[in-house]
C-alpha cells in the first residue's frame, strides 16, 4: 500500500495548500493563487497512473478498513477519469466559484448612506424596536443580489448542471448526494413531514407575533427581534477580547484541552474580511483556523461555539488516518458544531458569563420556540436544490423560484418583489449543503438521547466529561469508517428520522 499512500499523501499536501491560500482570500480578500492551487489538485486527479493504481489495490486482499480508505480515494479521483470535457469543466467551475465569492466576500452593504457590516446588520435586527428600520436593515442584505447575478451567478448554476449530466445524473443534486454517500431520496419525505407539522408551527409563530410585535405575523425582519424578546440575555453586552478564555474554560468541562489545538482565531470584523463565519480545516489534527466576525453581544458566542466545534472535531480525528478522513460527513462535522453551539442556551456554559435574574426561564421559552421553527429551514434546503431543478434566466425568475418555494412550503403569499437570498454564501461557495446544519441537529438530538438513557442521566450536563469520552469514542473516532447513514444507525439502533427533533 505504500505507493497508495504516497498518491494520497501528495493529494492531501496539494489541498492543504488550497486550503491555506483559501484562508487568505477569506480574511484579506487578496487572491494569491487560489485557482493555480486548484489547478495542481486536479492535475494529480487527472493522473491515470495513480488511478490505475488504486483501482488495481481495490482488486487486491485489503482490510475491511484499507477497502473503505480505497473506496474513498477511488470517489476523489473517479470523477476526473470520465472525459476530458468533465475535467475542463471542473477547472471552470471552480474559477467562476472564487471569482463570485470574492464578490461577496469583499461587499458591503449601505444604510441610511453609510457602509454597513453583517455585525451591525444582525445587531439592528436583533435590538431595534422601530419594525420599519428593522425592514430597512434586512433588505440590505439584497443589495449583493444583482451584483452576484451579473458576475455569473447563473453560469455557475448551468455549469454545474452540465456536470451533473456528463457524470451521468439526473441532477447537480443527486451527484451532491452521491458524493456525500446520501441516498438521492433522502428529501422524499421532507414536504410532507413539514406540512403534517405546519398548523402546530403556524400557532407557534403567530402567538409570538401576537404578544411580541402585536401583529399576526413574523416577517424574517422579526426573526432575531422575535428570539431577543422571547431570551434577552442574548443582548446582554458582553467583552468580546476575553472569548478564548471563556471557551477554553467551557471545554475543558467535556475534558477537551482547547489550548492543547493549534487553532487560529481571526474574530473582528474588518475591510475585505469575509463577513461570515467560517472553520478552515487546513490539516486534519495540525491545523486549523477560524474565521469570525463579533462585536460585543453575547449572542455573539454562537458563532464561536460553533466554529470552535469545527476546530475540535478536527483536531479528535487521527492526523494520520488521511484517507480515512475524507469519509466523514458534513452532517457529523456540522453536527458537532451545532451541539457546541447549542450550548450557548446551557448554564454549563453561560454561568461563567450571566448573571441576570431568570436565565433558565429564558432560555427554556427559547427552546421551546425552536423546538417547531427550526423546521422551516427546509426552506433553504430545498430552495438551494431547486436552482438545479428549474430553469433560470434572470434575476426575476430567480425571485420567482423563491416566492413559488415559499408558497409551497408555507402556503403564505410574497410579501416583498426582491427577497435576500445571495448573501447566503452556501448556494455559491457550498451548493447542496445547508442540509447538513438540520440534518446535524437531527442528530444532536439523537446523540442526547442515546447519551442520556445509557448513563442515565437527565442532561448532558450532568456528566460533561462523560459525554466527552462518548463524542470521541461513538461519533468521532468511527466517523470516517461509515457513511452518515449507517454511522446513525450503529448509534441509535434506529434509521434516521426527522422527529428526534421533536423528542429533544
Amino acid at each position: 500500500m505504500a505507493t497508495i499512500h504516497d498518491i494520497s499523501n501528495t493529494l492531501h499536501q496539494l489541498e492543504v495548500t488550497y486550503s491555506q491560500l483559501s484562508w487568505v482570500a477569506y480574511t484579506t480578500g487578496f487572491d494569491q493563487g487560489v485557482n493555480e492551487a486548484y489547478e495542481a489538485i486536479v492535475k494529480h486527479l487527472e493522473n491515470k497512473a495513480h488511478y490505475d493504481t488504486i483501482l488495481k489495490a481495490l482488486e487486491g486482499e485489503v482490510t475491511p478498513k484499507e477497502k473503505r480508505e480505497l473506496m474513498l480515494l477511488k470517489k476523489e479521483f473517479q470523477p476526473f477519469h470520465q472525459s476530458e470535457a468533465v475535467n475542463a469543466l471542473q477547472l471552470k467551475i471552480s474559477k467562476k466559484q472564487n471569482e463570485l465569492m470574492q464578490v461577496i466576500n469583499t461587499h458591503r452593504s449601505v444604510l441610511n448612506g453609510r457602509e454597513i457590516s453583517s455585525v451591525e446588520i444582525q445587531q439592528i435586527l436583533t435590538t431595534e424596536e422601530d419594525r420599519e428600520k428593522r425592514k430597512a436593515a434586512y433588505m440590505a442584505y439584497n443589495q449583493i443580489n444583482e451584483p452576484l447575478y451579473e458576475a455569473g451567478f447563473l453560469d455557475l448554476i448551468n455549469m454545474r448542471k452540465e456536470l451533473a449530466s456528463l457524470n451521468g445524473f439526473k441532477d447537480f443534486v443527486d451527484y451532491k448526494l452521491d458524493e456525500c454517500e446520501l441516498e438521492p431520496t433522502l428529501f422524499d419525505s421532507w414536504r410532507e413531514e413539514l406540512n403534517e407539522l405546519l398548523p402546530e408551527i403556524k400557532k407557534n409563530r403567530e402567538d409570538m407575533a401576537k404578544k411580541y410585535l402585536k401583529d399576526t405575523v413574523i416577517y424574517p425582519w422579526d426573526e432575531a427581534y422575535v428570539l431577543s424578546k422571547i431570551a434577552p440575555t442574548l443582548n446582554t453586552p458582553t467583552n468580546m477580547t476575553h472569548f478564548y478564555t471563556h471557551l477554553v474554560n467551557f471545554f475543558d468541562k467535556f475534558g477537551i484541552d482547547l489550548t492543547s489545538y493549534n487553532i487560529t482565531y481571526d474574530v473582528f470584523p474588518r475591510t475585505n474580511k469575509s463577513e461570515w463565519g467560517y472553520n478552515f480545516p487546513i490539516e486534519t489534527g495540525k491545523d486549523s483556523r477560524i474565521l469570525a466576525n463579533v462585536k460585543d453581544k453575547y449572542n455573539e458566542y454562537n458563532v464561536l461555539l460553533h466554529e470552535t466545534g469545527h476546530g475540535i472535531h478536527s483536531f479528535l480525528l487521527s492526523p494520520d488516518d488521511i484517507m480515512l478522513n475524507r469519509g466523514v460527513s458534513g452532517i457529523i462535522s456540522e453536527g458537532i458544531a451545532n451541539l457546541f453551539q447549542g450550548f450557548i442556551t446551557d448554564k454549563l456554559f453561560y454561568d461563567d458569563l450571566l448573571s441576570q435574574e431568570g436565565i433558565e426561564e429564558e432560555f427554556h421559552g427559547l427552546k421551546a420556540y425552536n423546538r417547531l421553527n427550526r423546521f422551516r429551514d427546509i426552506f433553504r434546503i430545498l430552495f438551494d436544490q431547486e436552482f438545479y431543478r428549474s430553469e433560470l434566466t434572470s434575476l426575476h425568475d430567480i425571485y420567482g423560484m423563491y416566492w413559488r418555494i415559499y408558497k409551497e412550503l408555507f402556503d403564505e403569499e410574497p410579501f416583498m418583489d426582491t427577497p435576500p437570498w445571495a448573501y447566503i454564501i452556501h448556494f455559491t461557495s457550498h451548493p447542496i449543503y445547508l442540509h447538513n446544519y438540520f440534518m446535524g441537529d437531527v442528530t444532536c438530538a439523537m446523540l442526547k438521547k442515546v447519551f442520556k438513557k445509557r448513563y442515565g442521566v437527565k442532561n448532558v450536563a450532568d456528566n460533561p466529561k462523560a459525554f466527552g469520552e462518548f463524542l470521541k469514542d461513538e461519533v468521532i473516532s468511527p466517523s470516517g469508517r461509515y457513511p452518515y447513514g449507517e454511522l446513525f444507525e450503529r448509534i441509535s439502533g434506529e434509521k434516521f428520522r426527522l422527529s428526534f427533533l421533536l423528542e429533544s
